[in-house]
């Protein structure tokens, strides 16, 4: 290996490192912030002592569409037993109200214009995240959300 074939090695392992740890740290960030209808601050930590399912969507998504009647109503349903949250992301707060209006939604939602949040939690839209009591993410649903896979999350948590 010639000397310049090695920096070229070590400058592309140093970008792999950076690229790793700022991921690593990035799952880090706390799901707090604003809701997107209310401005009142919305936090995971709010609801110490209670499993959350936490959804990323955005009003632009057709299959967070598919699954927001489904959510809204599992969320009822079971709002003694796990609180709910979205994270409204690269959205606007029109489309957040037309949405929470269309699909009767009453859970708050984090309002994440810049897709910071969102993306430091999921892979994409739509996402529902399940945290245990003690706010331990121990599933992640990717795509929309069947009722099937939402009881089978909530006897995972509950």
């Amino acid at each position: 290996m010639s000397v310049r074939s090695g920096k070229r090695l070590v400058l592309v392992c140093a970008c792999a490192a950076l690229v790793l740890s700022a991921t690593a740290g990035a799952s880090k960030l706390p799901i707090a912030g604003r809701d997107a209808l209310t401005g009142k601050r919305v936090a995971l930590a709010q609801f110490g002592g209670k499993p959350v399912f936490v959804n990323v969507w955005g009003s632009w998504c057709l299959a967070c569409n598919a699954e927001a009647s489904t959510l809204a109503r599992f969320a009822r349903t079971h709002r003694r037993q796990v609180a709910f949250v979205g994270i409204d992301t690269e959205d606007s707060k029109a489309g957040a109200r037309a949405f929470y209006k269309r699909f009767d939604t009453e859970y708050p939602s984090i309002w994440d214009p810049k897709g910071i949040l969102a993306g430091a939690w999921s892979r994409g839209t739509p996402t529902t995240l399940v945290f245990d009591r003690r706010h331990v993410l121990v599933q992640r649903i990717e795509g929309s959300a069947s009722l099937a896979a939402l009881n089978a999350a909530l006897k995972r948590v509950t």
